[in-house]
């Protein structure tokens, strides 16, 4: 008879004592729980978690003190915010909602830690053991066998050589009057292409274009200027030109205390849309909400109204109406075509960690390596660290060079944070809601 293994983190101070009394009281407990005791459910991280699962847990239990009774006082607050949404994001991924529980147990309530490791084992057990590996030939099939929805859209008029102007017009009084050490624009290259440029002086303004080659997110300069390098003094302000998009970004960026905002001066720029390779609208661009930046220092361009769109919404409810074991196929077919090559970080503004968690060579966790084990726990731990962060600004999936629609990952997420919290990432100067504390109306389910 198959018998799951089921870890559970239990807390030092409530769970685990509460699994204690349960002993004591020498009521039953399913042995096929390996308890691991931690300070506290805060502590309790999604890599912890998913790392359980790849070293062959076919469940995960995390039981934590009370809310309100936290012998760290807001400790559980990070668990109840956290566990959730990765529950949801390893749901979607192919995983059965019933493996990944999330309760509290407190230390006198041994009765109630043993029924709930009864119920959990019996889901776990009824579900079987847990699949997260496919042959090749599987792979394969699996990540041809969806065609995700899309549209296409052609790219409408815009007034280009207006708002190129007003770019150059500002540049230039910026530069002139040392407002700013740099400018941060596009120009065109050598090979006719958009790329980004860095301005220095208001003789070279003339290089800064607007065009629908407007692509990247240029954003993702901001930290490298303004961060002071070996003693020196502090950084001098700099312009961006940024998209509505980005311009989300740039509130991010302030929330997490990356730069002060008096640093930047955001030449925000109303948008049309942008061309992908085919000449009509990016798919991000279809699906833009805002046409004129949240944010700006400088507007170029008359407001514009933004476009609604349900494709995202689509796209997920196409994805969540398969069985979960047709969802892990499916995402296993995807990660299995990633070649580690990291292009959806460097393009992301926003992953700003000096060594990327899944890039160092440490034997502790998933390593340098290239296996499926480690590219999913990649993009699953990515899109994990992006909630409640990410803009859309789709850059991820435009530099990916296999075509991994890794902003599915980042939709999904986004969808739940805004169901959970009512959060947008970058409307307003606000962190992720997964880092704050409960508010008052959170109740135990």
């Amino acid at each position: 008879m198959y018998e799951p293994r089921i870890i559970a983190f239990l807390c030092t101070w409530c769970s685990y004592t509460g699994a204690d009394s349960a002993g004591i009281a020498r009521m039953k407990s399913p042995a096929n729980i390996r308890d691991i005791r931690v300070p506290c459910s805060g502590r309790v991280s999604p890599e912890l978690i998913m790392r359980a699962f790849n070293q062959g847990a076919d469940g995960v239990l995390a039981l934590g003190c009370h809310v309100g009774e936290c012998h760290y006082d807001t400790g559980n607050h990070r668990a109840a915010k956290r566990i959730p949404a990765l529950h949801a994001l390893m749901t979607y991924a192919g995983l059965e909602p019933e493996r990944l529980r999330l309760d509290w147990v407190s230390a006198s309530e041994g009765e109630r830690f043993s029924k709930i490791a009864t119920e959990f084992t019996e889901a776990v057990r009824a579900l079987g053991p847990i699949h997260w590996k496919m042959e090749s030939r599987r792979l394969e099939e699996a990540a041809k066998r969806m065609e995700l929805e899309s549209e296409s859209v052609p790219l409408p008029p815009a007034d280009c050589a207006g708002k190129t102007d007003a770019i150059r017009l500002k540049a230039r009084e910026l530069l002139s009057s040392q407002a700013v050490e740099c400018v941060i624009g596009y120009e065109v290259g050598p090979r006719g292409r958009t790329r980004p440029v860095f301005i220095h002086s208001p003789e070279d303004v003339e290089r800064l274009v607007w065009n629908p080659g407007c692509v990247n997110n240029l954003t993702s300069y901001l930290d490298d200027k303004l961060t002071p390098v070996g003693g020196k003094e502090p950084p001098k302000p700099v312009a961006v030109v940024a998209k509505p998009c980005d311009s989300r970004a740039v509130n991010v960026l302030v929330a997490e205390h990356r730069f002060e905002r008096e640093k930047v001066h955001v030449i925000g720029v109303t948008c049309e849309g942008v061309a992908g390779e085919d000449g009509n609208l990016q798919f991000r661009c279809v699906n833009c909400q805002e046409r004129t930046p949240v944010v700006y220092d400088t507007l170029v361009g008359a407001p514009v109204e933004g476009r609604a769109s349900d494709v995202p919404a689509r796209r997920i409810g196409q994805m969540e109406a398969l069985a979960p074991a047709e969802r892990m196929e499916f995402w296993l077919g995807e990660f299995d075509r990633c070649i580690r090559c990291y292009a959806c970080r460097q393009a992301c503004p926003l992953c700003d960690c000096p060594v990327c968690l899944f890039e160092r060579d440490d034997s502790l966790w998933v390593g340098m390596g290239i296996g499926l084990d480690e590219k999913r726990t990649f993009h699953l731990g990515r899109a994990y660290h992006m909630a409640g962060r990410c803009v859309g600004c789709g850059e991820c999936e435009r530099a990916c060079p296999m075509d991994i629609p890794v902003c599915l990952l980042n939709h999904k997420m986004a969808q739940e944070i805004e169901k959970m919290f009512g959060h947008r990432a970058g409307m307003t100067v606000a962190p992720s809601p997964i880092i704050t504390i409960l508010s008052g109306e959170y109740k135990e389910g």
